[in-house]
């Protein structure tokens, strides 16, 4: 009976309202009239069902969050699932030495959005990769990267210029995106690494 129940959500760029069923809001869903990416409200994640891959073996598993005395745990490895991460709702500042524990064993897939706070570019894509993190809490991990606070990382990725933006998933680089796409465009590239 639940999976008949619909959900109305108006898009932010057209108007337009649309439906979405309640088994179609694990994907992204889009706007029918001009398929921009639509604000799903996710504030009440009591019971809601997340699939999170585990740090240590890379096992993807389906985690209820509510109700739990108990952290959950991989069906692999037995190893505690962080699910805190489903609830960061801003950019999470990355450097040099927390990348491998924050980047790398993320449980969701991750885009790194390396800047600087001295390029004017970055100043004007800031406040959308921002947004998109708000927007993608419990799907997608966001984080910025301080290039000048962190050469070693900008070195490793040969990131030359600002705005650039990595995604990692599975703890591997997956792609690597020079300048600035908006966050219709990131919610489109980010689709592909979404459980």
């Amino acid at each position: 009976m639940d999976e008949n129940r619909a959900q109305i959500i108006q898009c932010k760029e057209c108007g337009s309202k649309n439906r979405i069923t309640a088994h179609k809001t694990g994907s992204i869903p889009t706007c029918g009239r001009c398929h921009a990416p639509l604000s799903v409200d996710r504030q009440d994640n009591s019971g809601a069902t997340h699939i999170l891959r585990c740090g240590q073996c890379g096992t993807k598993n389906r985690v209820q969050l509510g109700g739990h005395e108990t952290r959950p745990k991989c069906g692999k490895c037995h190893t505690e699932l962080r699910i805190e991460d489903l609830r960061i709702t801003e950019p999470v500042m990355i450097s040099d030495w927390n990348f491998p524990e924050t980047v790398l064993k993320s449980p969701l897939p991750m885009l790194v959005y390396a800047m600087s706070p001295s390029c004017p570019s970055c100043n004007l894509v800031t406040p959308q990769v921002e947004a998109f993190a708000r927007e993608q809490r419990g799907r997608v991990r966001v984080g910025k990267l301080n290039v000048q606070l962190n050469p070693q990382l900008a070195s490793r990725f040969e990131i030359l210029g600002v705005p650039f933006m990595l995604i990692f998933d599975r703890g591997e680089l997956q792609e690597s995106l020079p300048g600035t796409p908006d966050r219709r465009q990131l919610a489109q590239i980010m689709g592909k690494y979404v459980y």
